[in-house]
């Protein structure tokens, strides 16, 4: 086996000089067009965790703040990382909360660099187009080998006040960032996020060594803060650097006309470029399915300013697609910058108010609850299944819950008197559309119906208060709370009324949506 150490020189050596697309984002390596010399650059080993608040706070985060891991533009991302963070399916208001740990083998970085001889400066368009073709738009002039461990945690903010408060809650719980862990920082996390009411994901990458620790937020910290001391038996490439070809002095000025475009993408140093925008985008269609998936889960129908946005955010990243395969095309010739409008329309929030109809009964038996009401929505929780017994009265319900997260315990209300009535079976889109009863001190008789036919029920005649309820088209019956002994003392259904999307702006006062 070869010596870690070596492998790892070898496989930095191997990738200085490289072309690289920065703006395909490809993130293959491309024949080399210049050479240099090669300078041993900085290493050792760290471990920090950060809070994000922007796809580009994110890639910089995955590069751990490191120059070398920064190039032509911010999203400049190695494959691997590239894949990972695509994985994270970040949102409009999404945070993440990335905690890393890396060991550095070996870095390397490039001087004094210069065009291989047998290759010509580039003249005119069609010979620069040509150039960046075989050699792409850039070249590798630092690289770093060795190991990572990433750990993220995204924020499904919907809104920029839900995300402020993460940031807040965050930031007194933790702070906003530093190079030591804590060790209560996975609980934290899940604390701030039921706090702030938001969805909660977790994913983890290591590269490098063979030692994979279980996928899950327990292991991250104690795995990070022994990474430093783990054997990196599968070195990897973890960082460029990536320089632009009008540095190399032979060629300048007869590149800048590429340059010029590449900016329009990666917007400089500061980011900002179309495609910081595409992310924008992308997170703005990924919010958009999420409340689409929302509204046919619960069979409810959607407002309809969802589809014709969506339509247009789809229209945008096509837009700066085209912008993007004509740079490729012809890398030299002028581009024109979409106006990309989604991005000022903003992002969708769903509005839901939850409600008790159609009280039934009395005040006999213990009550019992709907459960995780507050998160019900966000959590995507919806009755599934229900049954019932009955005989002269309605002897027992039994309700059956699922949802995003663990799945809930099946319950039961009442006593096992009466004949079993069958159930419903509620999938995906299909709810209760109509309650019949007829109660008094007890619910005496009830009949459920289905938006696709299914009806069961039973009961007696002794109640005196009748119910006839159709469900509105705006509104879902989420489960139910009541009273239950030995029969089904009260039952209410809790329902849930969607209302017309808000639609939350992207970009704070006297901020544009145009790349600079």
């Amino acid at each position: 086996m070869a010596d870690p150490s070596e492998l790892a020189q070898q496989v930095a050596r191997g990738a200085l000089f490289r072309g690289r697309h920065s703006v395909t984002g490809s993130g293959e390596s491309l024949e080399a067009a210049v050479g240099g010399t090669v300078l041993a650059a900085g290493g050792g080993s760290t471990v920090g965790w950060q809070l994000c608040r922007s796809s580009e706070e994110l890639v910089r985060s995955l590069h751990n703040g490191s120059a070398i891991g920064m190039g032509l533009g911010p999203l400049s991302l190695l494959r691997a990382k590239r894949t990972f963070r695509d994985s994270l399916k970040t949102t409009a208001f999404s945070l993440s909360l990335v905690v890393w740990a890396r060991q550095v083998s070996a870095a390397l970085e490039v001087g004094q660099t210069r065009l291989l001889e047998g290759l010509a400066v580039p003249a005119g368009a069609a010979e620069l187009e040509a150039f960046v073709a075989l050699h792409g738009d850039g070249f590798v002039a630092a690289a770093e080998v060795g190991g990572e461990c990433h750990g993220v945690f995204t924020f499904y903010a919907q809104s920029r006040e839900q995300a402020r408060l993460v940031e807040q809650e965050i930031g007194a719980a933790l702070g906003l960032g530093g190079l030591s862990l804590n060790p209560a920082l996975a609980e934290t996390v899940t604390t701030v996020a039921r706090s702030a009411a938001v969805n909660l994901g977790f994913r983890m990458q290591v590269i490098g060594t063979r030692a994979q620790p279980p996928a899950d937020a327990t292991s991250l910290i104690p795995f990070t803060r022994d990474f430093a001391s783990l054997p990196l038996d599968q070195p990897a490439l973890i960082g460029v650097r990536t320089r632009g070809y009008e540095t190399v002095p032979a060629i300048g000025a007869a590149f800048e006309a590429v340059a010029a475009n590449r900016r329009l993408f990666s917007g400089g140093d500061s980011g900002d470029g179309l495609l910081e925008r595409r992310e924008q985008v992308v997170g703005l269609l990924r919010q958009m399915d999420w409340v689409a998936e929302t509204y046919r889960l619960y069979g409810v129908t959607p407002d309809p300013a969802l589809a014709d946005r969506r339509a247009a955010a789809t229209a945008d990243r096509r837009a700066i697609d085209a912008c993007r395969a004509a740079y490729v095309a012809a890398a030299a010739t002028p581009l024109e910058v979409p106006a990309l409008p989604s991005l000022s329309a903003g992002s969708p929030e769903l509005t839901v108010t939850l409600a008790e109809e159609v009280p039934m009964g009395g005040n006999g038996g213990a009550p019992f609850a709907f459960p995780g009401r507050a998160d019900a929505i966000r959590r995507r929780q919806r009755l599934v299944e229900v049954g019932l017994r009955t005989g002269s009265r309605v002897d027992q319900i039994r309700l059956r819950y699922a949802g995003e997260g663990d799945p809930l315990e099946p319950e039961v209300h009442g006593g096992g008197g009466g004949g079993d009535r069958g159930h419903l079976e509620l999938a995906e889109g299909v709810t209760i559309r109509r309650i019949e009863g007829l109660s008094g001190t007890r619910v005496d008789r009830l009949f459920l119906s289905s938006s696709d036919g299914q009806r069961i029920g039973g009961g007696g005649d002794a109640g005196d208060r009748p119910i006839d309820w159709t469900v509105p088209e705006d509104c879902v019956v989420l489960g139910f709370s009541g009273r239950s002994g030995r029969e089904l003392d009260s039952l209410r259904a809790v329902v849930a009324r969607f209302g017309p999307l808000i639609w939350q702006p992207l970009e704070e006062d006297g901020e544009g949506s145009e790349p600079r």
